[in-house]
């Protein structure tokens, strides 16, 4: 009833919401699979990279990667993985279910990202004696507070898994905390240091160069309501010095983009809203707003200056968004100094991105970039910075090959 509720409304896909019923539309290839768990759409890119890599290094297998979301399957249509990597929406947590999806996939051995752990869906796996890893996993002190309301429904699922690889060393002792061997745990990194695989977007970034010919592309990511005054009220400061400049709002939510527009409203009469993927702004916009999922690498290639949004020291504003697909997209990054997850909060002190506070330090920052020598050592500290975080998925990769051998021995 709630999957029939939630088609209505346009949040599930009309055909495959069947896939969360374990009822799977996509032909089952005859090759040995592994099964990648994640949960919405920040999870599922964040994996992208990962799963690429992951998918040569086992070139004989297909790897299944399920998500929850409509938003996270738009998203990864758009990115070019390879051919042995498939989607399907994530069954839900019933026994049925659960048993004509795994006996449908069979797989050999699977990963559960983050922290997406649900009590029968990990019982289930581990009844059938599949190797079950927890990847990509991080708990501050917020989330364990959560998880400790949850009881047994947390903790007996927890012990279910083999190995649990963790983002950062003070995860390790919240998990230590709720029963789990120190052994059994190991600090790889976060994942989404590493980068992502981009969509291509080739054909309409061509467009956008004619179109923004002499602009300077202002984007503004990911942003928390309560950051979008500030960032107009900067737009407006700096449009006095850089009168080319555009501002690319991209709120964090796509169902938030309307209210965005009507604030934008108010400091520009050239206001342009993009829905779809051929929707191009005129040629005198001055203020883009975004209503599109899987948008932001596409804008932070046309930007030269990014500031990365639930960062700004607002009330609601917990830890910042993922700063290094701007990086990797060689924009300049600036945030607010709540980038507090693993991997975020060490950008600036190694001089790869700034910290701003409110509209005047956004409004300094886009001026000073705004030259282009300014910006070449900073952009090229943050595409090694990527380069290096490679090794995060490349060591997560050889643990997952050697569990997969040891599996086979035994």
């Amino acid at each position: 009833m709630i999957l029939a509720i939630r088609r209505f409304k346009g949040k599930e896909h009309k055909l495959r919401y069947k896939e969360k019923l374990g009822y799977c539309t996509e032909k089952r290839p005859k090759k040995e699979l592994i099964w990648i768990n994640a949960l919405g759409l920040g999870e599922t890119l964040s994996l992208t990279l990962f799963l690429q890599e992951l998918s040569e290094v086992f070139s004989d297998h297909t790897l299944l990667i399920t998500s929850s979301t409509l938003q996270s399957k738009d998203a990864l249509e758009n990115i070019p993985l390879n051919s042995n990597i498939i989607h399907q929406f994530a069954p839900v947590d019933n026994h049925y279910v659960l048993y004509r999806f795994l006996e449908y996939w069979r797989p050999k051995i699977v990963l559960f990202s983050e922290l997406d752990i649900w009590p029968l869906r990990t019982r289930k796996v581990k009844e059938r004696k599949i190797p079950l890893l927890l990847i990509n996993a991080r708990m501050n002190d917020r989330k364990k507070i959560s998880r400790k309301r949850l009881g047994k429904v947390f903790t007996q699922p927890l012990k279910e898994f083999d190995h649990i690889f963790l983002q950062d060393e003070s995860s390790k002792f919240h998990f230590i905390d709720f029963g789990i061997s120190e052994d059994k745990i190991t600090v790889n990194g976060p994942l989404k240091s590493a980068g992502t695989i981009l969509p291509d977007t080739r054909a309409i970034e061509e467009s956008l160069k004619i179109l923004f010919k002499g602009k300077l592309i202002f984007v503004a990511a990911s942003l928390h309501d309560s950051e979008e005054n500030e960032i107009l009220e900067a737009y407006k400061i700096t449009k006095s010095n850089l009168p080319n400049l555009v501002l690319v709002m991209i709120p964090r939510s796509v169902e938030l983009s309307k209210n965005t527009l009507k604030k934008a409203r108010c400091f520009s009469k050239s206001v342009t809203l993009r829905n779809s993927y051929s929707d191009l702004p005129k040629e005198d916009t001055e203020i883009l707003v975004i209503n599109r999922v899987g948008e932001l690498g596409l804008w932070y290639k046309m930007a030269f200056i990014s500031f990365i949004g639930n960062s700004l020291n607002f009330e609601g504003i917990k830890e910042g968004k993922n700063p290094f697909e701007a990086l990797q997209a060689s924009s300049i990054v600036i945030h607010g100094p709540k980038m507090l997850e693993p991997g975020y909060d060490k950008l600036s002190s190694i001089g790869i991105s700034d910290i701003v506070e409110n509209r005047h330090d956004i409004s300094s920052a886009v001026i000073k970039y705004s030259v282009a020598k300014s910006r070449e050592e900073r952009i090229k500290k943050g595409l090694d910075y990527i380069k290096r975080n490679k090794l995060v998925a490349h060591k997560l990769i050889a643990h997952i090959l050697e569990i997969y051998h040891n599996r086979e021995a035994k």
